[in-house]
């Protein structure tokens, strides 16, 4: 009878993975595409098949761990080529230089000694050094391989999870960490505008004192203490009307909230815990269009005059 191969086996045992319909919650199904047979709890939620955001967890957790592997064999690796390069160069300049720096005109074999054992040396150093290269660099490889490995299973199970969600959804999911990333951006902008133009007023403020105090010696500093004055006040208008530091926290903490819930529906934590893929996804994108609404509302109020605010604030109550 016909047998197939181990690899065409993993290949259908894949396929009936990806398509079987739902999974009660206990049962296992294979990672396809996996370097070596992964099992992964599925369950069934809402009439939907996800991961469990446990074993989600489980890898994060063999991630970091994989990446401290990777500094460790870093590390040994730049220390195995320091001693290939470095080490063998001294061990050799120290014999150049014995020879040319030593006295051997007395009697004795010294000389000889020394031209004997430093190349001797040198080449037990050398070829140790090059084999503990290598292997330091094959552990690095290794590791890197490993935390590949680790990253492609995560990602086969965030995808297993998001089978059933629609593709526009898809779409939005991915341009998320696009619209934290300009957030944040924009966030560390006015925060260095506001801290800019705040320094000017600092320093100007103590220059200001100072070159009034010369100025009563030196008339002619008088005119520098009103430029410097004249900075100064043009600072601080600005500070107070485009309101930097305001805008500033205001994108930044929106940029968190919006991390919070994409980490929150990653994991199928908090508010997404026991949601099928198609409510999750429903909810994760009300609540970061919410989020985006608040912060339009919050740039219209800080646009607005003093006036106006005072205004609307009186209307409210």
């Amino acid at each position: 009878m016909f047998q197939p191969s181990p690899g065409r086996r993993r290949q259908q045992e894949g396929r009936v993975s990806n398509c079987s319909p739902a999974v009660s919650q206990g049962e296992q199904l294979r990672v396809p595409n996996a370097s070596r047979p992964t099992v992964v709890a599925y369950q069934k939620i809402g009439g939907e098949t996800m991961a469990n955001p446990a074993e989600i967890i489980n890898l994060e957790k063999a991630i970091i761990d994989a990446n401290v592997e990777i500094a460790k064999s870093r590390f040994k690796k730049r220390l195995s080529i320091l001693w290939l390069s470095l080490g063998n160069s001294l061990i050799l300049t120290s014999v150049i230089l014995g020879n040319i720096l030593i006295d051997f005109s007395k009697p004795g074999v010294g000389q000889d000694v020394l031209n004997f054992f430093g190349p001797v040396l040198l080449i037990i150093s050398a070829v140790a050094s090059s084999v503990t290269w290598y292997k330091f660099r094959q552990h690095h490889l290794n590791d890197i391989a490993a935390l590949r490995k680790l990253e492609s299973e995560k990602s086969i199970l965030v995808e297993s999870g998001e089978r059933a969600i629609s593709a526009a959804f898809m779409a939005y999911r991915k341009d998320v960490p696009t619209l934290i990333e300009g957030y944040r951006r924009s966030a560390d902008r006015y925060r260095r505008r506001h801290n800019r133009f705040q320094l000017t007023v600092i320093v100007g403020s103590i220059l200001t004192s100072v070159t009034t105090t010369a100025a009563t010696e030196n008339p002619s500093w008088s005119w520098i203490a009103v430029g410097i004055s004249a900075t100064v006040s043009i600072s601080a208008g600005i500070i107070s009307y485009f309101k930097f530091r305001e805008k500033s926290m205001n994108l930044q903490q929106t940029a968190d909230s919006i991390d919070q819930e994409n980490q929150a529906f990653t994991l199928g934590i908090r508010r997404y815990k026991g949601l099928n893929p198609n409510r999750a996804s429903a909810e994760f994108a009300e609540v970061v269009e919410m989020l985006r609404e608040e912060q339009r509302k919050k740039d219209l109020q800080l646009e607005q005059p003093p006036e106006a605010t005072q205004n609307a604030k009186g209307s409210g109550k």
